[in-house]
């Protein structure tokens, strides 16, 4: 792991490393296929749906090691939630559903609860490796985006009802 001014800088790979990732901070995604993995759009988006999940817990690995060394002691998993708000905050991040699409919609990627993934692949996404390569990356940091603001919201929903913020919200995972 690598931390940029952005947040974390985390790697993944699938398929014996035919189908790479690189996440940075929260929304910058790099992906590097090999020309092996564009016969197969099936098996290609299974690829796409494990590596989104190897990077997500390479995400949240390097969050928790990242709260670990301001705390000065291991932190190995998110705390309980403690309150009413937290535990509703909890509850409805984990169903949040977040979806992504490249502009040229040959790739589609949705998400609940950051933990099932699902990658739809059109026909001629995979006319190259440099085409299939932009439409995932697209769909993916569309995705980041859409997750992202979908925190945003759920945050200011549980902690700004009345419009009084609490100091005490949460960093999301």
């Amino acid at each position: 792991m690598a931390v940029t001014g952005e947040g974390p800088r985390v790697r993944a790979s699938v398929a014996g490393g035919a189908v790479a990732g690189e996440l940075t901070g929260t929304a910058g995604l790099r992906v590097t296929l090999h020309g092996s993995v564009l016969r197969d759009t099936t098996a290609l988006a299974r690829h796409l749906e494990a590596l989104a999940r190897a990077l997500w817990a390479a995400r949240t690995r390097a969050f928790l090691a990242a709260v670990s060394a301001a705390a000065g002691e291991p932190v190995a998993r998110e705390p309980p939630a403690s309150g009413r708000r937290a535990e509703e905050y909890v509850a409805r991040r984990a169903a949040i559903v977040a979806c992504g699409r490249s502009r040229d919609g040959l790739v589609a990627v949705r998400v609940e609860g950051m933990r099932r993934w699902r990658v739809e692949i059109a026909p001629g996404a995979c006319v190259s490796v440099a085409v299939a390569e932009a439409a995932v990356r697209e769909a993916g940091e569309a995705l980041l985006r859409d997750q992202a603001a979908r925190i945003r919201a759920l945050k200011r929903t549980i902690w700004q009802p009345g419009g009084t913020a609490d100091a005490r919200v949460p960093a999301e995972l």
